[in-house]
Protein backbone atom coordinates (compact mmCIF):
# COMPACT_ATOMS: atom_id res chain seq x y z
CA UNK A 1 0.00 0.00 0.00
CA UNK A 2 0.88 3.64 -0.67
CA UNK A 3 0.97 6.52 1.30
CA UNK A 4 0.09 8.51 -1.88
CA UNK A 5 -2.88 11.14 -1.25
CA UNK A 6 -6.18 10.66 -2.41
CA UNK A 7 -7.03 13.18 -5.71
CA UNK A 8 -9.97 13.87 -7.30
CA UNK A 9 -8.87 11.63 -10.42
CA UNK A 10 -8.13 8.83 -8.03
CA UNK A 11 -11.34 8.70 -5.57
CA UNK A 12 -13.19 5.89 -5.32
CA UNK A 13 -16.06 5.50 -7.91
CA UNK A 14 -19.33 3.21 -7.98
CA UNK A 15 -19.40 0.12 -9.82
CA UNK A 16 -21.26 -0.54 -12.29
CA UNK A 17 -20.38 2.84 -14.33
CA UNK A 18 -23.95 4.12 -14.46
CA UNK A 19 -24.62 4.27 -10.43
CA UNK A 20 -21.46 7.02 -10.43
CA UNK A 21 -22.94 8.37 -13.25
CA UNK A 22 -27.05 8.53 -11.37
CA UNK A 23 -24.84 9.99 -8.66
CA UNK A 24 -23.33 13.00 -10.33
CA UNK A 25 -26.42 13.54 -12.91
CA UNK A 26 -28.52 13.67 -9.22
CA UNK A 27 -25.95 16.37 -8.29
CA UNK A 28 -25.95 18.25 -11.44
CA UNK A 29 -29.11 18.32 -13.20
CA UNK A 30 -32.11 19.60 -11.21
CA UNK A 31 -36.11 18.24 -11.95
CA UNK A 32 -37.24 19.46 -15.20
CA UNK A 33 -33.65 19.59 -16.88
CA UNK A 34 -32.34 17.77 -19.43
CA UNK A 35 -29.62 15.62 -19.61
CA UNK A 36 -27.70 16.19 -22.48
CA UNK A 37 -26.43 13.04 -24.37
CA UNK A 38 -22.85 14.19 -24.82
CA UNK A 39 -22.63 14.32 -20.84
CA UNK A 40 -24.34 10.86 -20.55
CA UNK A 41 -21.86 9.72 -22.98
CA UNK A 42 -18.67 11.08 -21.16
CA UNK A 43 -20.34 10.19 -17.71
CA UNK A 44 -21.21 6.24 -18.85
CA UNK A 45 -17.59 6.09 -20.31
CA UNK A 46 -19.11 5.41 -23.73
CA UNK A 47 -16.31 5.88 -26.34
CA UNK A 48 -16.59 7.47 -29.60
CA UNK A 49 -16.25 5.12 -32.38
CA UNK A 50 -13.01 6.10 -34.60
CA UNK A 51 -12.31 4.92 -38.10
CA UNK A 52 -13.92 1.85 -39.63
CA UNK A 53 -15.70 -0.47 -37.80
CA UNK A 54 -17.51 -4.00 -38.72
CA UNK A 55 -21.21 -3.92 -38.57
CA UNK A 56 -20.79 -6.45 -35.87
CA UNK A 57 -18.28 -4.09 -33.92
CA UNK A 58 -21.25 -1.37 -34.27
CA UNK A 59 -24.08 -3.29 -33.23
CA UNK A 60 -21.77 -4.51 -30.09
CA UNK A 61 -21.34 -0.57 -28.85
CA UNK A 62 -25.59 -0.06 -29.68
CA UNK A 63 -25.73 -2.59 -27.79
CA UNK A 64 -23.22 -1.44 -24.82
CA UNK A 65 -24.62 2.22 -24.64
CA UNK A 66 -28.09 0.47 -24.55
CA UNK A 67 -26.96 -1.43 -21.35
CA UNK A 68 -25.70 1.17 -19.69
CA UNK A 69 -28.48 3.86 -20.60
CA UNK A 70 -30.58 1.22 -19.10
CA UNK A 71 -28.78 0.83 -16.32
CA UNK A 72 -28.65 4.45 -15.62
CA UNK A 73 -32.55 5.32 -16.14
CA UNK A 74 -33.13 1.76 -13.69
CA UNK A 75 -30.80 3.68 -10.77
CA UNK A 76 -32.23 6.99 -11.42
CA UNK A 77 -35.65 6.06 -10.92
CA UNK A 78 -35.19 3.41 -8.15
CA UNK A 79 -32.38 5.06 -5.53
CA UNK A 80 -33.16 8.93 -6.59
CA UNK A 81 -36.74 8.96 -7.56
CA UNK A 82 -35.96 10.66 -10.83
CA UNK A 83 -37.77 9.30 -13.89
CA UNK A 84 -36.50 10.07 -17.09
CA UNK A 85 -37.92 10.68 -20.28
CA UNK A 86 -36.08 10.45 -23.63
CA UNK A 87 -36.13 14.06 -25.61
CA UNK A 88 -35.31 13.30 -29.27
CA UNK A 89 -31.66 14.19 -29.88
CA UNK A 90 -31.29 16.14 -26.46
CA UNK A 91 -30.91 13.21 -23.95
CA UNK A 92 -33.04 12.66 -20.93
CA UNK A 93 -35.68 15.13 -19.47
CA UNK A 94 -36.08 14.04 -15.36
CA UNK A 95 -39.46 14.94 -14.72
CA UNK A 96 -41.18 16.45 -11.97
CA UNK A 97 -42.95 14.43 -9.04
CA UNK A 98 -46.15 16.28 -9.89
CA UNK A 99 -45.97 15.02 -13.60
CA UNK A 100 -44.49 11.72 -12.99
CA UNK A 101 -47.39 9.57 -13.18
CA UNK A 102 -48.80 10.87 -16.59
CA UNK A 103 -45.91 10.62 -18.06
CA UNK A 104 -45.85 6.73 -16.89
CA UNK A 105 -49.37 6.78 -18.09
CA UNK A 106 -48.20 8.11 -21.30
CA UNK A 107 -45.28 5.78 -21.66
CA UNK A 108 -47.68 2.69 -21.16
CA UNK A 109 -49.90 3.71 -23.21
CA UNK A 110 -48.13 3.95 -26.44
CA UNK A 111 -45.89 0.76 -24.94
CA UNK A 112 -49.23 -1.54 -24.89
CA UNK A 113 -50.64 0.51 -28.57
CA UNK A 114 -47.07 -0.85 -30.35
CA UNK A 115 -47.37 -4.04 -28.71
CA UNK A 116 -51.28 -4.58 -29.57
CA UNK A 117 -50.67 -3.61 -33.19
CA UNK A 118 -47.90 -5.90 -33.84
CA UNK A 119 -50.32 -9.04 -32.42
CA UNK A 120 -53.22 -7.83 -34.42
CA UNK A 121 -50.89 -7.89 -37.17
CA UNK A 122 -50.31 -11.85 -37.05
CA UNK A 123 -53.84 -12.28 -36.52
CA UNK A 124 -54.54 -10.10 -39.47
CA UNK A 125 -51.72 -11.24 -41.57
CA UNK A 126 -52.32 -14.99 -41.68
CA UNK A 127 -52.73 -17.13 -44.49
CA UNK A 128 -56.38 -18.45 -43.46
CA UNK A 129 -56.62 -21.42 -46.29
CA UNK A 130 -54.29 -23.39 -43.72
CA UNK A 131 -56.37 -22.94 -40.99
CA UNK A 132 -58.49 -25.88 -39.61
CA UNK A 133 -62.38 -24.91 -38.53
CA UNK A 134 -60.91 -24.53 -35.12
CA UNK A 135 -57.90 -22.78 -35.81
CA UNK A 136 -60.34 -19.87 -37.94
CA UNK A 137 -62.85 -19.68 -34.98
CA UNK A 138 -59.43 -18.82 -32.29
CA UNK A 139 -58.04 -16.56 -34.81
CA UNK A 140 -61.30 -14.52 -35.14
CA UNK A 141 -62.10 -14.91 -31.05
CA UNK A 142 -58.22 -13.78 -30.41
CA UNK A 143 -58.77 -10.60 -33.11
CA UNK A 144 -62.39 -9.87 -31.37
CA UNK A 145 -60.67 -9.85 -27.83
CA UNK A 146 -57.93 -7.87 -28.75
CA UNK A 147 -60.19 -5.12 -30.31
CA UNK A 148 -61.93 -4.85 -27.33
CA UNK A 149 -58.68 -4.43 -25.51
CA UNK A 150 -57.47 -1.94 -27.67
CA UNK A 151 -60.78 0.04 -27.36
CA UNK A 152 -61.66 -0.30 -23.47
CA UNK A 153 -58.15 -1.29 -21.54
CA UNK A 154 -56.22 1.78 -23.53
CA UNK A 155 -58.95 4.38 -23.07
CA UNK A 156 -59.34 3.54 -19.17
CA UNK A 157 -55.69 4.24 -18.79
CA UNK A 158 -56.42 8.04 -20.51
CA UNK A 159 -56.05 10.87 -17.51
CA UNK A 160 -59.86 11.40 -16.05
CA UNK A 161 -60.98 15.15 -17.04
CA UNK A 162 -61.96 17.60 -15.15
CA UNK A 163 -65.58 16.85 -16.51
CA UNK A 164 -65.52 13.44 -16.17
CA UNK A 165 -64.29 13.37 -12.44
CA UNK A 166 -67.18 15.69 -11.51
CA UNK A 167 -69.70 13.58 -13.06
CA UNK A 168 -67.88 10.52 -11.40
CA UNK A 169 -68.61 12.22 -8.41
CA UNK A 170 -72.15 13.24 -8.87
Amino acid sequence: MTDQPITADSALKLHPVWRQAAMEAVATFQYGETIPHDWLLEHLEIESPTGLMTADQHRAGQFELLRRVDGFKDVMLTDYQRYLVNVRGAGYKIIEPPHQTAAALRRLQTDLRKSLNAAMSALVHIDETALSLDASRENAEAKAKLKWFRTVGTKRLEAPSATQESDDEA
